[in-house]
């Protein structure tokens, strides 16, 4: 064997096995798994295993005249494969497939945006591959589909029996983890507690040295204006924020807090803090794609997996016209890919 085969056999070798599922088939996802496809270093990357509607899929490569990357397509869960084309692994047989239309919301397409997350877990299970890759789901979608789950995070902590995930917007620059997420503001600030403070600074320390080979430097953000000045704008800090820093530092954790929203992602920024913990969804997510522009990536931690998604929705808007921007999923890939390596 000369040089050149013997380096390209050992980066075969070295690559991970991922589920990338398509997401809500009447959204983007299948526009933006063909166009990140088409990436080379995307499939350089990983071996992919797309799990998704394959009509939908077929019907956007062909409408916006995007290249059908698969080396095959299946409806029996594949044997764990290294190097190669994308394989597409067909979950229509799971679920009702008529009637998918781009841009509308529907039970099926929920139905078959959550068999596909379903089968992706049982490839997980059966080692077929080393982590998952979501496209985006619609939370209507799922609701009309009878799913007991708000979205993907709560769906894969129930298909894995996961006591406790977090949600986590990582990128090269700038890291935001939630402390709560898909709610209602109102619950989200009466679940500004103590006790679930402290669990998650210790879930965020432990998975980020797993995940990045080094603890993190924590910024935790204020839930009220200015920190709540002493508790003339509110309570939540001097009663739950603050004992629950306290406990950590005492646990070792590396911590700072609480830092007024409108402060502490500037500092994030100029790199005092290697994650900022954010109270509410919104407080996490408008900086994360104010900043990041489509480069930041979601990644679960807690599950016995890699998991890592987009960081934006289904846009059922613009679903079908072809102008949906895939960056965001080739991070995701990419990332998952690196994590994934790193675990073995």
């Amino acid at each position: 064997m000369n040089e050149k085969n013997g380096e390209e056999s050992n980066q075969q070798a070295g690559k991970p096995s991922l589920a990338l599922t398509a997401g809500d088939p009447a959204g983007i996802g299948p526009e933006i798994v063909l166009k990140t496809l088409a990436h080379p270093e995307v499939t350089a990357a990983a071996r992919i295993f797309v799990v998704g509607h394959e009509a939908s899929l077929r019907t956007v490569a062909r409408d916006l005249k995007l290249k059908w990357p698969f080396a095959s397509v299946t409806d029996v869960l594949p044997e764990r494969g290294r190097g190669g084309r994308p394989v597409l692994l067909k979950v229509d047989a799971e679920a009702a497939s008529d009637g998918i239309l781009a841009g509308q919301i529907s039970a099926n397409a929920g139905k078959l945006a959550a068999a596909a997350v379903e089968k992706a877990v049982e490839m997980i299970h059966h080692k077929t591959v080393d982590g998952i890759v979501t496209a985006p789901i619609h939370k209507e979608a799922l609701a009309l589909a009878g799913s007991p789950d708000v979205g993907h995070t709560e769906m894969l902590a129930r298909l894995t029996g996961t006591k406790q995930v977090g949600m986590l917007f990582w990128s090269e620059k700038f890291s935001v983890a939630l402390l709560t997420t898909h709610m209602s503001l109102r619950e989200a600030v009466r679940k500004v507690t103590r006790a679930r403070i402290e669990r998650m600074l210790k879930l965020l320390d432990k998975q980020w040295l797993l995940l990045f080979g080094e603890r993190p430097r924590i910024g935790v953000a204020a839930l009220n204006p200015h920190a709540g000045e002493g508790g003339r704008f509110g309570v939540e800090e001097m009663r739950e924020i603050s004992p629950a820093i306290e406990r950590a530092v005492e646990r070792g954790i590396t911590v700072a807090g609480p830092i007024a929203a409108d402060t502490v992602f500037t500092r994030a920024r100029r790199e005092d803090y290697d994650v900022v913990l954010a109270l509410y969804h919104d407080q996490a997510t408008i900086p994360v794609k104010t900043l990041c522009e489509h480069r930041a990536v979601n990644v679960t931690i807690g599950l016995p997996f890699i998991r890592t998604s987009v960081d934006h929705g289904t846009a059922m808007d613009i679903a079908g016209r072809g102008i949906a921007n895939e960056e965001s999923l080739v991070q995701a890939i990419l990332t998952a890919a690196r994590l994934a390596r790193r675990s073995e």
